[in-house]
Parts: C-alpha cells; sequence; structure tokens
C-alpha cells in the first residue's frame, strides 16, 4: 500500500520564504510607483499653478491704468484686513493696479440712447491689490490642505478689489457713466472682494514685485511649493520664474 508524499517542513519553510521575500518586493514595487506618480502629479500642479500665476497677473498688467505708488497704505490681505504699507519687497509684497470697469453688450444695450451707445467704453476703475500673505496667517477655509509644514514655507497671494466710494461701480448689464481717466489711488477705500488666487506661493530673498516706472515695466518672480511625500518640493526647484510685462497703457 502506497503513501501520497507531502512537503516537509524544510521544503514549506523556505517555499514561505521565498513567498515573504516577493511579497515585499512586489509592495515596494508598488509603493514605488505610488509615490512616483504622485510626485509626477504635484509638478504637474506646481506648473499648472506657475502658468496661471503668470496669465492672470499678465493680464490685468497690461490691461492697468497706473500702478499704486510704494508706501500706499492698503489692506493686508487677511481676513481682517488692516491698513498696511504696500511695498514691492519684504515679507509680504505687494503690487496694486487701477484696473478699468468696461461696459459689456447688455450695458450699453442698458443705455437706450439714440444713436445706441457702443459696448466697450470705460465705466469706472478698481484698484486691485495684489499681496503676499504667510499662509499661515490665512483663514483655514481657505488653505487647499492644513499643513504645518506649508504653513511655514509658503504664501498666499491674496487679490482685493477696492472702488471709490463716491464712484461705486457699476452692475453688470446697467448703463454706465464714461470715466476714462481713474480717480486718485487715495480714493480707493472701500473694499468690494478678496480672492485668493493660490496658497502654495513662495516668497524669496529676491523681490516679488519691481517696477521701474521709466520703462513701465512689471517684474514677478514667481515660484510654488508642495509637499510631496513629507517633503517640501519646489517649481522652479532652484531659481525663481521671472516674468516681465510691459504696461502699456500706464502714462
Amino acid at each position: 500500500m502506497s503513501r501520497t508524499q507531502g512537503f516537509t517542513l524544510i521544503e514549506l519553510l523556505v517555499g514561505m520564504s521565498i513567498l515573504a521575500v516577493l511579497m515585499v518586493a512586489i509592495f515596494n514595487f508598488q509603493q514605488s510607483t505610488s509615490f512616483f506618480a504622485a510626485s509626477q502629479n504635484s509638478a504637474a500642479q506646481r506648473l499648472q499653478t506657475l502658468n496661471d500665476l503668470s496669465g492672470y497677473l499678465g493680464d490685468r498688467l497690461r490691461a492697468a491704468g497706473d500702478v499704486a505708488p510704494p508706501g500706499t497704505s492698503l489692506p493686508d490681505g487677511t481676513a481682517a484686513g488692516p491698513l498696511t504699507s504696500c511695498n514691492l519687497t519684504g515679507t509680504s509684497p505687494c503690487l496694486a493696479l487701477l484696473l478699468p470697469v468696461v461696459e459689456d453688450e447688455r450695458g450699453a444695450a442698458a443705455c437706450a440712447t439714440t444713436p445706441a451707445t457702443e459696448p466697450g467704453r470705460i465705466v469706472g476703475w478698481v484698484l486691485n491689490v495684489y499681496r503676499y500673505v504667510p499662509r499661515a496667517q490665512l483663514e483655514g477655509s481657505l488653505k487647499t490642505a492644513a499643513d504645518s509644514s506649508l504653513d511655514q514655507a509658503a504664501a498666499g497671494l491674496v487679490e482685493i478689489r477696492l472702488q471709490n466710494p463716491a464712484r461705486p461701480v457699476t452692475a453688470a448689464g446697467s448703463c454706465g457713466t464714461s470715466q476714462p481717466l481713474p480717480d486718485p489711488v487715495s480714493a480707493y477705500t472701500g473694499v468690494i472682494g478678496r480672492n485668493l488666487i493660490t496658497d502654495s506661493a513662495v516668497v524669496g530673498s529676491e523681490p516679488a514685485f519691481g517696477y521701474d516706472s521709466a520703462r513701465r515695466l512689471v517684474t514677478l518672480r514667481l515660484r510654488t511649493v508642495d509637499l510631496v511625500g513629507g517633503k517640501l518640493t519646489y517649481t522652479p526647484s532652484t531659481r525663481f520664474y521671472t516674468l516681465n510685462v510691459t504696461t502699456r497703457n500706464v502714462k
């Protein structure tokens, strides 16, 4: 009578050891693949943020009718919004632009004039303040993620919109009054909006903003940061991306 042979204890132990090594290798490969994918996704997001910042700020600089002089007292960008000096340099650099409010087709139609009012008239001005605020000073509801490491390394770029209370901004779709030239910067004291553009910006040793009034040239120095695998990762990795924009409408 024959007996079916099974595995010996040593064979079972060897097989289990080989299986354990394979499982560890597969786990490490999956971890490495996941980290690489997360790293690439984060890099793409940081690059997209740079593109968005340069495009958004560049468009407003090209449309600006004037640049507020350094030292103007303007909201500090926090929720409380106390007035502080708006300077191109420092730990909370600031740039303020006077931007035209252009009447659209609905507004022109609402004027009901003969001959008809053509859209495209400048019917008001707003003062847009772009200020870097340390991320730790932003409200938690505005942050994309709650992280103390990012709070120490990053800043939020905040946009504050102000109007002249004596000449409120014309509501969209309403007939406005032509105002081809802005009022003095000091007249714009009424806050009508506050918007966080990004909470992953970086302020470095070089000035975030520069302005050459003789050449009407504004320089932007941009960089973003994110936390990838517990490590702060920057784009660009070593230096700031520099963008020069001519404020062609500034007299």
